[in-house]
């Protein structure tokens, strides 16, 4: 787990300090969590459309679609939220960030706004694909 999410946790903590205002630094943890969990919870969206665009029974309604979303994202954003705030203290993220160059803090912003919108473009595209047939009549 380490090896796969730490350089990714860590690029999340960079942009974090660079959007959150300086005159609030307590929103940072709270700010890297959140654009750390953002893709996990769009990808098991658009996992769970693909399960629900693969069963046979379409309901008539989308009220329980969008309930089963947002069980379905929200526990995960939870479940992975829970994990990374413990591993920012226990990985020392801060302090290998006050270790990094300009240069290497603005590659590592990159890279976490590159898994942010690669992991929503994929949920868009597994929404789409998986349930067309509520949207097409």
């Amino acid at each position: 787990m380490k090896f796969l999410f730490k350089p990714l946790l860590a690029a999340n903590y960079c942009a974090a300090k660079w959007i959150v205002n300086k005159n609030l630094p307590q929103r940072v943890i709270p700010t890297a969590l959140h654009t750390f969990t953002s893709p996990f919870a769009f990808l098991s969206a658009g996992i769970y459309c693909v399960i629900l665009g693969s069963i046979d029974y379409k309901f008539k309604t989308f009220t329980p679609i969008f309930i089963g979303l947002g069980i379905v994202m929200l526990s995960v954003s939870f479940f992975v939220e829970k994990k990374a705030k413990n591993s920012i203290e226990r990985w020392g993220i801060k302090k290998e960030y006050k270790s990094l160059s300009k240069n290497q803090r603005q590659n590592r912003n990159t890279f976490a706004f590159l898994f942010f919108w690669a992991g929503f473009a994929l949920s868009v595209y597994l929404i789409i694909t998986f349930t067309e047939g509520y949207l097409v009549k």
